[in-house]
C-alpha cells in the first residue's frame, strides 16, 4: 500500500521497532524507535511522548529524499527525556511480559542508584580537592572511579536496555505467529 502511495507522489513514512523487517519488505520510507513491539509512537497512555514521536517522524519523512531510508529516531525505550505519568491506565489487550517489565524497572532503579553513588563519589572528589588538607591523588582516583560508574551507566543505559527491548520483540513476535496474528 505505501509503495502505490509513493507512486502517486505522496510522501509516506512506517512507524518500525524491528528495522530488520521493515528493509525486508521494502517499505519505502521508514523510521526505526528503540521501543518494544507495539510501542511504534511510545508508550501507552503518554499523549506529550507519542505526539514528539509522531512528530518526529513526520519531519523525517519530509527530509528522507530517497526510498528504501529508514532512519532512526533518537528516543529510546524507558529513557523517553521528559517524566510523564500515563494519562490512561486501563488494561492493554497487547502483549505483555511482567518479568521483562520487572527487569526494566531493575535497570532503572540500578541506573538511579549508580548515578548518586556517581555524584556522591564526585563529591567527595572535590572535597579531597580542597579540603583543609588538600590531597591531589585521592581526588584523582576518585575521579577516575567516577568515570568508570559513568562507563557502567552509560552500559545499562544502551547495551542491557537494547538486550532487553530485543528480548521482548523477538518474543512477542513468536506469540504473534503462534496467534495466527502476524505471519
Amino acid at each position: 500500500m505505501q509503495n502505490h502511495i509513493e507512486e502517486a507522489g505522496v510522501a509516506t513514512v512506517s512507524m518500525t521497532v524491528q528495522p530488520h523487517i521493515t528493509a525486508m519488505v521494502g517499505a519505502p520510507r521508514a523510521v526505526f524507535l528503540r521501543y518494544p513491539a507495539g510501542n511504534q509512537v511510545g508508550e501507552a497512555g503518554k499523549p506529550q511522548q507519542q505526539q514528539t514521536i509522531l512528530r518526529a517522524a513526520l519531519d523525517a519523512a519530509v527530509a528522507m529524499q530517497t526510498t528504501g531510508t529508514i532512519v532512526e529516531l533518537p528516543y529510546r525505550w524507558r529513557r523517553f527525556p521528559v517524566e510523564e505519568t500515563p494519562v490512561y491506565t486501563g488494561h492493554s489487550d497487547g502483549a505483555r511480559h511482567p518479568q521483562a517489565e520487572a527487569m526494566g524497572e531493575a535497570l532503572d532503579t540500578v541506573v538511579r542508584l549508580a548515578r548518586d553513588y556517581q555524584s556522591w563519589v564526585q563529591a567527595r572528589a572535590a572535597q579531597e580537592a580542597s579540603g583543609a588538607l588538600p590531597r591531589p591523588e585521592v581526588a584523582q582516583a576518585l575521579l577516575a572511579h567516577a568515570e568508570r560508574v559513568a562507563q557502567f551507566i552509560a552500559i545499562l543505559d544502551t547495551a542491557a536496555l537494547d538486550q532487553l527491548r530485543e528480548i521482548v520483540n523477538r518474543v512477542t513476535t513468536l506469540e504473534l505467529r503462534v496467534s495466527g496474528k502476524f505471519v
